[in-house]
Order: structure tokens, then C-alpha cells, then sequence
């Protein structure tokens, strides 16, 4: 009679990571900022988004990637998504705040700093009208302005991109200034 040995292939073995909860080795654990875990198989990565499907499941959905906090992959790696909740001061004034193309508007006035968008289409009509694409920019523009407490904003560079497959996106690098 043979002896037959029953080998461990499930990877559930001592060579995972510690960081890693035991439990849970085989899928994908997404933690989300306000603490919940899901059980997922992470797809894909965009600049926004990241896609997922639920554990044994074919459907994708997408979550915003400023939501998650930490994600551990069946492999035994972990990675940091977003660090820590972030809170954002209210500032109300954001919707005086000039955006404008033209050097010469900010005569009289101080550099305060660089402010960097990437906007991607995540409505209809973002993907058909890139005007509206381009509103929602120069909202977060303004926003980020009011926060340094600036008072216009000149746009240095703009750049539209509609990779095949993925969601039109517009990149926007501008300088916050103020008054003297």
C-alpha cells in the first residue's frame, strides 16, 4: 500500500505576510476610511477609481479612491491608499474666486502657490459635453484657492485625455494669487 501526503496548496501557509489578516488570505480585503471591510477581487485602477468585483461575483462596480483607506491583497501585500481622513475647511468664499487664462489679470497681486486637477468624466454628459467636464474643474480650482485664501487663479496648462476604454479626463495646473 502507498502512502499518500496531502500537500497545502491554498497559499494559507506560514509564508504569508503579517500584516496580512489570517483569516482572510485568497481574496482581496478593501478597508474603507470609515473602518468597514469588504471581501473583493480588485480589476483595475484608474485615476479616480478603484473597480472591484464582490468575492466570487463577475459584476464590477467602482468605489472613489479617496474613500479607501487600505488595501490587502491575496498575494500577503498591503497598500496604502489614502493615509489618513483628510478634514477640509469650509470656505464659503469659493465661488467669488476669478479662473482665468490671461496674464495679465493678476497684475497687483502675489503668487500664493500651484494648484494641480485631474478631473474624470463620471456622468453621461461629462463624456459628451467636455464643457461640463471642464466646469467641474474650475470648481475644484476655486475651492482649492479659497483654502489658501487666494483670490484668482491663472490657469498655466490644460490637458484634455480620452484614452481608449477609459473615461475622458482633463489635468488643469494652475497658480493660486491674492492681493498685495
Amino acid at each position: 500500500m502507498e502512502h499518500c501526503f496531502i500537500q497545502d496548496t491554498t497559499g494559507k501557509g506560514t509564508n504569508a505576510s503579517s500584516s496580512f489578516p489570517k483569516s482572510k488570505l485568497g481574496i482581496d480585503i478593501l478597508v474603507l476610511m470609515t473602518g468597514e471591510q469588504r471581501e473583493v477581487e480588485i480589476r483595475k485602477f484608474s485615476q479616480k477609481y478603484i473597480f472591484f468585483s464582490k468575492y466570487a461575483e463577475s459584476n464590477m462596480t467602482q468605489v472613489d479612491r479617496r474613500l479607501v483607506n487600505i488595501i490587502y491583497y491575496r498575494s500577503g501585500k498591503k497598500e496604502v491608499i489614502t493615509p489618513k481622513a483628510v478634514d477640509i475647511p469650509q470656505n464659503n468664499d469659493w465661488e467669488k474666486i476669478k479662473v482665468t487664462e490671461n496674464p495679465k489679470d493678476v497684475k497687483m497681486m502675489i503668487e500664493i502657490d500651484v494648484i494641480e486637477v485631474v478631473v474624470e468624466a463620471s456622468t453621461r454628459e461629462q463624456y459628451v459635453k467636455p464643457q461640463t467636464l471642464e466646469n467641474s474643474a474650475y470648481i475644484i480650482l476655486k475651492k482649492k484657492a479659497a483654502m489658501l485664501n487666494g483670490e484668482l487663479v491663472l490657469i498655466k496648462k490644460k490637458s484634455h485625455s480620452r484614452p481608449y476604454g477609459e473615461a475622458p479626463s482633463l489635468r488643469i495646473v494652475a497658480f493660486a494669487y491674492r492681493k498685495i
